[in-house]
């Protein structure tokens, strides 16, 4: 089972990177700064799936349905100045693509995901690994787009889980 789950995964990671073209972008004109860097701009690319609800996108292998609207905030923490903090809402398909431009600086270590919103009141109780109460952002690729090379972070999957009152959770 964890096998297929991580094998999931890695598809779910894949088609993040083809579809993200056509995913709901957020830019922002606030600058990152920590380590340096060779992009022109950063994509932060996840999904959000709802565990143990079964709508629209069910994957079974997953037990979970992506949320469509739910709201990822990434905030990255730096010592010398206030975190840095950027919203965006999932997209069809759960997807989202949040975009930095003009990326002086930037170090993936002090960037996190959290999951700020679900649109569903029986679906709302966010599911970290580690027992933590984020995501760490991990590099995934460089792509050339019109502007210059832009790196590429991903979330992975975010998870919220059922709440105690999941009698909607089975919506076709």
């Amino acid at each position: 089972m964890a096998s297929l789950t991580s094998v999931t995964l890695v598809l779910i990671s894949a088609l993040l990177l083809f579809v993200s073209p056509v995913l709901s972008t957020e830019n922002t004109t606030h600058p990152l700064t920590s380590g340096s860097t060779n992009y022109t701009s950063i994509a932060i690319v996840g999904v959000v799936f709802c565990r143990s609800c079964k709508f629209r996108g069910y994957v079974k292998s997953m037990d979970a349905s992506p949320i469509t609207g739910a709201v990822v905030r990434v905030t990255c923490y730096y010592t010398s100045r206030k975190p840095v903090s950027m919203a965006i809402t999932t997209g069809r398909n759960g997807y989202f693509s949040l975009v930095w431009p003009n990326v002086a600086k930037f170090s993936q270590k002090k960037c996190r995901a959290y999951l700020s919103w679900s649109p569903y009141s029986f679906c709302k109780m966010p599911i970290y690994q580690n027992g933590s109460i984020s995501a760490p952002l991990k590099f995934d690729s460089v792509q050339n787009v019109t502007y210059g090379p832009q790196a590429v972070y991903s979330s992975g999957v975010l998870l919220y889980g059922a709440t105690a009152n999941n009698t909607l959770c089975h919506v076709p």
